[in-house]
């Protein structure tokens, strides 16, 4: 029985001793396994995660590319700009700190806040002013030695020397927003990164934005740094020059003064943008840093300041008796036919007048006369004359309708109406009023200034061209590489004959000599153009497209003045003085 016991034991006993062997090979194999995956599997991450630790990453933000007017005049380019930062650990006397800050007249209340309530990380650098003068910076300076954790920074921020001039051109920058960031994250752009948000800021960020580059410090425990690691250079964006004739650009503007409204200015023979003016205006320095109460209300003050006019849409009013007229010619309609204004027509029982009613209306006019004196019952009856798709297809063939696919954002398409659209969109007939409306550049129809310039830009052309419009010239490299270099692109050719063309310029030479575009003639000067006056819901819209100055034009230009009133009077008086100054500059520069 003791033996059986003693067997027993010693049984359990290599049992447990087996069973102890294998747990410990098992947690030997566990700790060896985790050891490998800790070390070799997962060393690149636990190596990041250490580094993170030991070091601190001092960023160098890349310069932008600077933008240059064609003859080499700044836009926009890079600033360095001083802060004003704390690093409260480092403070060893708090109030003495705040007292010489409030002494150079920096106010400290939101900063006293902060360390009173201790809301801010042990590291945390909080900003207190954001552009330091050249004085207070000399102040600092000074006491450096009794200023523990006062720390002055560098910062590189967008400047835009012109200030409002050419805005809606420039653009501005801003931080990158959650939207952008989704759908540019692939192109290599991070949160907090600065990207242009307008014009050709944001059309042409990816050649204006540069490579940032950084410092890599070790730092001590408490984040004082103890020797450099590693450093990359940033590499500056490329230059940009743009098509934009800053002299023009700035008489345009001055012309325009406070009206609301768009001026746009290209060359008839190869679509470049010499011009575009928009206002209400803005100036884009307010964007590139936090905007202050003062900037804020005074954007509000205005009527939508940032948006861009010349690529709005607005109904073209008799502009647009161009398109109906050429269509009249294309089908053959006699222009000696007359027809008789007294002022209205009536149709389907309803009045439709002319804008010369209040004195009697025209009288006799033919086609011709008609076009000259811009006589709504001349065009009311080609609009029933002609069918709405005539005019449609007319309206395409000058660009209409479509975005021009400029190089700027947010440009409006437009709108050409057809039968088809409105029996798709209202389920209803077309009615011999919407001919009428269509025919005098109202109704449904929408153009923008941009589109109108275009349009007379085509007329001008000697090959009847129609241009893409653009406004980038090049982009260079900082060592003055070439990286693009653009040039005139045709999107197509009037489909009309030459003898119809010729007799569109001769009657555009008529408004302006004796007829509605009177205001915009000035002695000397070759000007052919067409007045617009656009019904609103307040006051008419004001147009004006003309080109010129000379018998071979250097510029085509569309002049809009929002609730200006008759075209004839301040849309052509403004395109007047621009040519007035145009002509002057250049037999000044001839002279030298």
């Amino acid at each position: 029985m003791t033996k059986a016991k003693s067997s027993h034991a010693n049984s359990y006993r290599q049992q447990t001793a087996k069973y102890t062997y294998l747990l410990g090979v098992i947690f030997l194999a566990v700790i060896i396994l985790r050891l490998f995956y800790l070390q070799v599997i997962r060393h690149d991450y636990y190596d990041f995660l250490a580094d993170g630790i030991r070091s601190r990453i001092i960023p160098s933000i890349a310069p932008r590319g600077i933008i240059y007017d064609r003859n080499g005049i700044v836009l926009a380019e890079s600033k360095l700009i001083y802060s004003l930062d704390i690093l409260p650990y480092q403070i060893s006397d708090q109030q003495f700190v705040l007292n010489f800050l409030k002494r150079i007249k920096i106010d400290t209340s939101a900063l006293e806040q902060r360390l009173n309530n201790k809301s801010y990380l042990p590291y945390e650098l909080i900003s207190v002013k954001r552009v330091l003068e050249p004085w207070q910076i000399s102040y600092i300076e000074e006491n450096k030695s009794a200023l523990e954790g006062v720390v002055i920074s560098t910062r590189i921020v967008r400047y835009y020397p012109q200030a409002k001039e050419a805005a809606h051109v420039l653009g501005y920058v801003g931080q990158i927003g959650s939207t952008e960031l989704s759908r540019l994250k692939n192109y290599g752009y991070q949160m907090g990164d600065i990207i242009g948000l307008a014009g050709i800021e944001r059309y042409y960020d990816s050649y204006l934005r540069g490579v940032d580059g950084g410092q890599s410090l070790e730092v001590d425990k408490y984040g004082n740094p103890v020797r450099n690691l590693h450093s990359l250079e940033s590499v500056p964006g490329h230059n940009i020059y743009l098509t934009i004739d800053f002299a023009l650009q700035q008489a345009a503007s001055r012309v325009l003064g406070d009206r609301k409204g768009a001026i746009v200015i290209v060359n008839p023979q190869s679509g470049e943008v010499l011009a575009m003016v928009s206002k209400p205006d803005y100036d884009p320095n307010y964007f590139t840093d936090f905007l202050s109460e003062k900037e804020w209300q005074e954007l509000r003050a205005n009527e939508h300041p940032l948006y861009n006019r010349a690529l709005g849409s607005y109904p073209p009013g008799s502009t647009f008796k161009i398109v109906t007229f050429m269509a009249a010619l294309e089908d053959k309609i006699d222009t000696a036919r007359q027809f008789f204004c007294n002022g209205h027509i009536v149709v389907t029982n309803r009045r439709f007048d002319c804008w010369y009613a209040d004195h009697g209306g025209h009288g006799k006019q033919n086609l011709l006369q008609g076009f000259v004196n811009s006589c709504n019952i001349v065009f009311y009856n080609l609009g029933l004359l002609l069918t709405p798709q005539k005019i449609a297809d007319t309206a395409a063939a000058f660009g209409l309708g479509v975005a021009t696919n400029i190089d700027l954002p947010f440009e409006n398409n437009g709108f050409v109406p057809t039968e088809r659209w409105k029996k798709r969109r209202y389920n209803q007939e077309w009615f011999p009023g919407d001919s009428l409306n269509m025919a005098i550049g109202q109704g449904y129809l929408l153009t923008t200034p941009l589109q109108m310039t275009l349009l007379t830009a085509a007329v001008a052309d000697e090959q009847n061209r129609l241009h893409k419009p653009y406004i980038l010239n090049k982009v260079l490299s900082v060592e003055g590489k070439a990286i693009v270099q653009n040039k005139p692109e045709s999107v197509n050719t009037l489909p009309f004959t030459k003898a119809n063309i010729e007799l569109v310029r001769g009657l555009m030479r008529d408004v302006v000599d004796g007829g509605t575009g009177s205001n915009a003639r000035v002695q000397g000067l070759v000007i052919r153009g067409k007045t617009g006056t656009a019904e609103n819901q307040r006051k008419d819209h004001a147009w004006f497209v003309s080109y010129g100055p000379y018998e071979k034009p250097d510029l085509a230009m569309a002049v809009f003045v929002e609730e200006g009133g008759f075209g004839g009077t301040v849309a052509a008086r403004i395109a007047r003085d621009i040519y007035t100054w145009y002509d002057a500059r250049a037999k000044q520069k001839g002279a030298g």
